[in-house]
């Protein structure tokens, strides 16, 4: 082509100049190479040509299915879905389920399974994936009771799919969780299954098989229910049981884990004051004191503490006689049955002894300094920041004797009211409950008349003993007087008619007084040379662990 023709195509001079050094150029490279370039491309489409052709010759197969579509559509339903499993594991202290996670040994595992699966067999697999070997951080598999639950935490019928979960879900990606709970809080089992005994139940401080009329007879009315409990979780563990209102229709039988005893009723009241010991530590007030709400305690939790209360007083007449009166009558008949009389009253118990004084010297119109600064605490502490004018002082007391003991626990006692109210008829009035806590509050008088020695003729030293024995009670504070009771009958509070008196002639190491809390029977030595031995010797019994169980 001329410089003529091919600027008809380009027009400026220098650009036809570099296409045709271009063109030199691609010529010699072509032929110093032999055509390789040409050569090169042949090749391949060669090799692409025969690969055509063999895929025709051969019939088409597809790879092994590993996502589950149909053969020759990757757009086909799938036969397995992904599934995303956690565990759950109910706390005892909060009431309700909480994840565990990765570093306990939860956390979100990814599993692909068939869509046939079905929800009991993906309890299995979290079974394994949780507690591999049968053990876990919570404990051993045996020790569990187990579900499967959805990303809600309602728990899924075992029957049910995961191709029907997800088409009820319309999930993306469905999330489960194996679910675990403690069953060694609460034990059932038919009254049947248990093996009656003749041995006799003891409470002691020491192991030593002791002689004992304390046989114990089980009731075999299938209506039996049995609970093991840990001393050291007592409120928690108690709680549990009471969480169903059909406990309250059930023949409580209840032990001690790692401790031996039977119950006729004495492990019973054992634990229900054992349960409000540590119960009222929690709670305001002194000697009368009132819940305060709790962020780990829900109202299935306040419900379940009043069945407690209603339960210990119908079977075994036990009464925390220091949860304030007028809370309890609030929870019993309601808000409007507390007078003004009666929430003076347990305001001032509700205040500590220096307090006390100081409310009734104002009471009765008698100011001094000391009692406008007491005074001042109290209102200050309940939310008042200055004292209220003298003639008015009645009234604003019982303002915020109302705040506290009623209108701050109100959610409470609520819940308390749902499972009291007219659950005890012999509560319906103020002046019949003030009448029962009065019945039930030891006094040193009163416990000293109830001890009664088993036969009417004593030897010199039996009664030497029993002299002893009554001067002690006569004297104790009322702290070690409510021990003492607990200590012989398992109820800091008045709930046997006598406590029959036995004696032994135990000495040396082995001696020490030995209490049956089933029939309220105190055994003593008649070998005490004097009252300081004596009383020596029952302090240092009631300071130490003498509630535990360890005779059989």
């Amino acid at each position: 082509m001329t410089d003529e023709e091919l600027g008809q195509y380009i027009a400026k001079y220098g650009d036809r100049l570099a296409l045709r050094a271009f063109c030199r150029q691609r010529a010699v490279t072509n032929e110093t190479s032999g055509g390789v370039e040409t050569v090169r491309s042949a090749l391949l489409m060669k090799k692409v040509r025969d690969r055509l052709e063999e895929q025709r010759r051969t019939p088409a197969r597809s790879p092994p299915d590993t996502e589950g579509r149909g053969i020759g559509n990757k757009y086909a339903a799938k036969v397995t879905r992904r599934v995303e499993m956690g565990w759950l594991h109910f706390s005892t202290q909060s009431g309700a389920y909480r994840q565990i996670r990765t570093r306990n040994g939860g956390g979100i595992r990814n599993l692909t399974v068939q869509k046939s699966v079905t929800v009991g067999e993906l309890l299995e697999t979290g079974k394994s994936l949780f507690f591999p070997n049968g053990r876990s951080a919570q404990g051993p598999v045996e020790d569990f009771e187990f579900d499967i639950r959805d990303y809600s935490h309602n728990v899924l019928p075992s029957e049910v799919t995961v191709g029907q979960l997800y088409d009820q879900t319309k999930l993306r990606m469905m999330r489960i969780y194996t679910a675990s709970k403690p069953k060694t809080v609460i034990t059932l089992s038919d009254a049947s299954d248990v093996e009656s005994t003749d041995e006799e139940i003891k409470h002691s401080t020491l192991n030593d098989g002791l002689s004992s009329s304390l046989p114990a007879s089980p009731d075999h009315n299938g209506n039996e229910l049995f609970v093991t409990l840990r001393r050291v979780n007592i409120v928690d563990d108690m709680l549990q049981v009471f969480m169903e209102p059909r406990v309250l229709q059930r023949d409580l039988k209840i032990e001690f884990a790692n401790e031996k005893a039977v119950d006729s009723n004495g492990v019973s009241r054992e634990a229900y004051s054992a349960f409000w010991e540590c119960f009222l530590e929690q709670c305001e007030g002194e000697d009368e004191r009132v819940p305060r709400l709790r962020p780990d305690y829900s109202q299935r939790k306040w419900e379940a503490l009043g069945r407690v209360w209603l339960k210990g007083y119908k079977d075994h007449k036990i009464l925390p006689i220091r949860l304030s009166l007028a809370f309890v009558l609030a929870c019993c008949q309601g808000l409007d049955s507390v007078d003004e009389e009666l929430l003076i009253v347990s305001f001032s118990r509700f205040l500590s002894e220096h307090e006390r004084a100081s409310l009734e010297k104002a009471l009765q119109g008698s100011f001094d300094e000391t009692v406008e600064e007491d005074l001042l605490d109290v209102f200050s502490r309940m939310g008042s920041h200055c004292l209220p004018p003298k003639d008015n002082l009645r009234a604003a007391i019982v303002t915020i004797a109302h705040k506290a003991l009623l209108q701050e626990p109100k959610f409470i006692i609520d819940c308390f009211h749902s499972v009291l109210h007219n659950a005890v008829p012999d509560l319906k009035t103020k002046d019949s409950l003030i009448e029962l806590y009065e019945s039930k509050r030891p006094m040193n008088k009163k416990v000293a008349q109830i001890i009664k020695p088993s036969c009417e003729s004593l030897t010199p030293q039996e009664q030497t003993t029993l002299n002893h024995l009554l001067r002690y009670v006569r004297s104790i504070d009322q702290r070690k007087l409510e021990t003492f009771l607990r200590f012989c009958t398992g109820s800091t509070v008045l709930c046997k008619n006598t406590i029959e008196l036995t004696f032994n002639r135990l000495s040396g190491l082995s001696r020490r007084p030995v209490a049956h809390t089933c029939g309220a029977v105190l055994e003593l030595p008649c070998t005490y040379s004097s009252y300081p031995e004596f009383r020596q010797e029952f302090d240092n019994v009631l300071c130490g662990d003498c509630f535990t169980m360890d005779i059989v």
